[in-house]
């Protein structure tokens, strides 16, 4: 009986220590990208595309030179257009996190345009946006696998009306 306790207490000793020294991994840049189930063009004609050394467009959509890269979503079909804009920076060269806070602070973007629409203006308040650099063989420019989950609320307001999941690749924009 002794021994079984001994030893017993020998492995609940070691245990706590495994699990005290474990690893943490808490770093927010520590996470991977599925390329499964991307998001479909449904109706219309959609572009997923970025371009380097911009800064976040104006509200006609014109985007600027600058120090970041832009990924823009644009889907647009007979009766409307919908751009959705990212902002990450250009130092971040294999992967990048857009967090809850940076939505906040203005770095996506949401345009809609519709001329016969009856509309209520919306904006992203809350969500994240993950990237990563996909190696792309057949061309010199890379790709970027995009994970984007954005919640959307009517102008000036935070109660969410809308969520918009993207995951896609997104493609250097032609000029």
């Amino acid at each position: 009986m002794r021994n079984a306790f001994i030893v017993t207490a020998i492995f609940l000793i070691g245990l706590a220590t495994v699990v005290a020294c474990k690893k943490k991994t808490d770093n927010p840049m520590d996470f991977s990208i599925n390329a499964q189930d991307l998001t479909p063009c449904t109706e219309g004609n959609c572009r997923f595309e970025y371009v380097n050394y911009s800064a976040m467009p104006d509200e006609q959509g014109t985007i600027k030179t600058g120090q970041y890269r832009i990924f823009s979503v644009t889907k647009h079909n007979s009766l409307s257009t919908t751009r959705i804009y990212m902002q990450a920076p250009m130092q971040d060269e294999d992967k990048f996190l857009i967090t809850d806070a940076d939505i906040k602070a203005g770095k996506v973007k949401y345009l809609f345009s519709c001329p016969s629409c009856d509309y209520i203006k919306v904006t992203p308040i809350a969500g994240t946006v993950k990237g990563i650099k996909v190696a792309n063989a057949n061309s010199s420019a890379e790709n970027w696998l995009l994970d984007a989950h954005i919640v959307l609320a009517a102008e000036k307001s935070k109660i969410p009306v809308d969520t918009i999941h993207i995951k896609q690749y997104f493609s250097l924009a032609v000029k």
